[in-house]
């Protein structure tokens, strides 16, 4: 047979020629012949005695190697989508990591579903989790401050007229308080000092 007409059996193929030779004891050139492959050829994978545990393992090995390779491409598409958004800061859900996949496996032409088994391998792959945002949106302890507003606050307005009496504070803007955190690799990252914030100033009488 020439090395043209050779071709590679896929491991599940390679499992046959065993149970072939092994089992229903056909003889090992009329398995070669079987299966186009040479003799030699087939003597060497009659010796590969791990092929059935990786069969029993991985289950259909051609078809797994298949899918393989296709995802393989679509990871490593998104992963590197995935670093640059959050060297931007920017904020990824799942439901982004599926739409950025879905879009990718659409540019790539290959036939891929996000499903949640395939998201929860690749965020394991990769380390990511979700992190959480901090911030200073955080709930404050009412009844000191309702306390201080009904009792304290009027005894120090004696003796002032109300158009004389202005508060001013500072307060964050946090028109980006939702989601309330992104996925991100899980690596330390350091706190963003980078804030909005806003002056308002009112007086008693209500007018800014």
């Amino acid at each position: 047979m020439s090395a043209s007409q050779r071709k590679t059996l896929s491991i599940s193929e390679q499992l046959e020629l065993i149970d072939d030779v092994k089992v229903k004891k056909l003889k090992l050139a009329a398995a070669a012949k079987k299966y186009g492959i040479g003799y030699s050829t087939a003597a060497k994978i009659l010796k590969k005695e791990d092929l059935r545990s990786c069969m029993q393992m991985n289950g259909n090995t051609n078809r797994k190697r298949k899918r393989q390779s296709v995802h393989k491409d679509v990871n490593e598409a998104l992963t590197q989508w995935f670093t640059q958004a959050c060297a931007h800061g920017a904020t990824v859900t799942d439901h982004v990591i599926r739409q950025k996949a879905s879009q990718l496996a659409v540019n790539l032409e290959v036939d891929f579903e996000p499903s949640n088994g395939w998201l929860m391998r690749w965020k394991q792959a990769n380390s990511v989790s979700f992190k959480k945002f901090h911030g200073e949106s955080t709930s404050a302890d009412q009844g000191p401050a309702n306390e201080w507003v009904t009792i304290v606050l009027p005894q120090l307005f004696r003796g002032y007229d109300p158009k004389d009496v202005w508060n001013c504070d500072e307060t964050g803007i946090f028109y980006k308080a939702m989601p309330s955190g992104s996925l991100r690799f899980a690596v330390k990252w350091d706190k963003s000092s980078q804030r909005q914030t806003h002056d308002a100033s009112v007086h008693k009488h209500g007018r800014q």
